[in-house]
């Protein structure tokens, strides 16, 4: 698969030669950009971005930390999958794919995918700070970001590459944080009103907006230690999802009872994550 037209995350010109150690360089600005000892990966992170290429280099992958089926979940989550069904093409950046799970299975739904993150992996192309994305204009027809969102300290900016990097009628599939705990060093975590704020303002339009998992499961999944044994967590996960049910079905009938039509964003009010879609103007 052609790499992606590369552009320096310093100056943002195109035009990057390899050096005699493999390191890039800008021919604009004279930037040097070096590759990280696992695979080789190239980092681009400019001056001002918080992440520093010297300790970055010095990060290790630890196999035994990698949880590959992460991604998958994320995707099974409200039906998120679903959004992949019809895309404007098939070249995707997966925008922070963390330990990568879900590139196979993008690559035989037919994909040709670009990844990045802040640190490498074994699936991992490119090592940059998702706010200065290392890509020329126009280069993807699908950019993914699943549960990265809330882990953006400028989501405007960040959202604002994602728009950059998409071809026009390209579409924005992910999903983020809403009703869930502080983790991971999160920084946002976004209400639908949030959310479709964030990508109004960046010129993202047909969006959609739905619930992924429940508060229920984000927050008790979270809390109670055991549910950190997969053999409980499995068990609770149905006992959470079951009383959400519950619950949101005492609240459409309190409404029945008072003539009342249910609201629409009632499913979205109590939802852990959301889930998202967003296109790109031909």
């Amino acid at each position: 698969m052609p790499e992606p037209t590369l552009r320096c995350v310093e100056c943002g010109q195109s035009g990057l030669a390899r050096g005699a150690d493999g390191s890039l360089r800008c021919n604009q600005c004279g930037a040097t950009f070096v590759r990280h000892s696992h695979r080789d990966i190239p980092i681009f992170v400019s001056s001002r971005s918080p992440l520093k290429a010297e300790e970055i280099l010095c990060w290790k992958v630890q196999p035994q930390n990698v949880d590959l089926k992460a991604a998958q979940r994320h995707w099974k989550t409200g039906r998120m999958e679903e959004l992949l069904k019809e895309p404007p093409g098939r070249k995707l950046l997966n925008f922070g794919s963390g330990d990568g799970g879900d590139r196979k299975w993008l690559e035989a739904a037919g994909f040709q995918v670009t990844s990045f993150d802040i640190f490498p992996g074994d699936f991992t192309d490119f090592i940059c700070d998702g706010h200065e994305l290392p890509f020329a204009d126009e280069q993807f027809d699908v950019v993914t970001s699943v549960a990265v969102f809330e882990h953006l300290y400028d989501p405007f900016q960040a959202a604002r590459e994602m728009f950059r990097v998409l071809k026009k009628g390209g579409v924005l599939i992910g999903s983020l944080a809403f009703l869930e705990p502080y983790h991971a060093r999160s920084y946002f975590h976004m209400s639908p009103l949030g959310l479709r704020e964030v990508l109004q303002r960046t010129g993202f339009r047909e969006i959609e907006i739905r619930p992924g998992w429940s508060f229920i499961e984000s927050l008790k999944g979270s809390f109670w230690l055991w549910n950190r044994v997969p053999a409980i967590r499995r068990f609770t996960g149905i006992w959470h999802r079951l009383s959400y049910r519950i619950g949101l079905g005492i609240w459409r009938a309190a409404y029945r009872m008072k003539g009342k039509k249910t609201p629409d964003d009632l499913v979205v009010t109590f939802a852990g994550s959301l889930i998202f879609c967003a296109r790109k103007a031909q």
